[in-house]
């Protein structure tokens, strides 16, 4: 079963071969009558089942062309690209949005099941930093603890002070 390809696709298809082309587009089929050649395109379209999809895609695809296809290699122009070389596009196109209050309580629920998760594993409650302590307590003990492990927990330890709001300070360090 062939498709039935709208004249005026055909039309603007040879206007549009004969712009992008010039000369070596006339000379290309000037020993043919260009009715009967419009017909077998036509033709040749529909038989294909070339989709307006897969006219648009290939009449895109001339501007990439260097010279102008034959009536199978423009059907090949037509076609899809292998979804092996398709580009990436996003996983996420659901574009609905969430009525706040709706939000709200998914996060509610999201926290409740990452809270849980880390009591489950054995992640220190409150705090969030246990494990930097540790490592001092560890590195004071005697313990073979890196001079990179006992930075990085300092560095651990003074970062959670400042974002929470608990700032170790010796005596008479704020004064200048």
């Amino acid at each position: 079963m062939s498709r039935e390809i709208p004249d005026g696709w055909i039309e603007k298809l040879f206007s549009k071969m004969e712009t992008i082309y010039g000369g070596s587009f006339r000379a290309m089929w000037g020993n043919v009558d260009a009715d009967e050649m419009k017909a077998t395109w036509k033709q040749g379209l529909g038989i294909a089942n070339v989709t307006d999809e897969g006219l648009r895609r290939g009449v895109a695809a001339l501007f990439h062309t260097k010279r102008a296809p034959n009536l199978p290699e423009f059907i090949e122009l037509c076609a899809p690209v292998a979804a092996m070389y398709r580009q990436n596009t996003l996983a996420l196109t659901d574009e609905r949005r969430t009525p706040p209050d709706e939000a709200r309580a998914q996060l509610a629920n999201i926290r409740d099941i990452a809270k849980g998760l880390l009591r489950q594993h054995g992640a220190p409650a409150g705090g969030g930093i246990r494990w930097a302590h540790r490592i001092l307590q560890r590195a004071a003990d005697g313990e073979p603890i890196t001079p990179h492990q006992i930075a990085f927990a300092k560095e651990a330890i003074e970062i959670y002070g400042k974002t929470h709001g608990r700032v170790n300070r010796e005596p008479g360090s704020d004064d200048e």
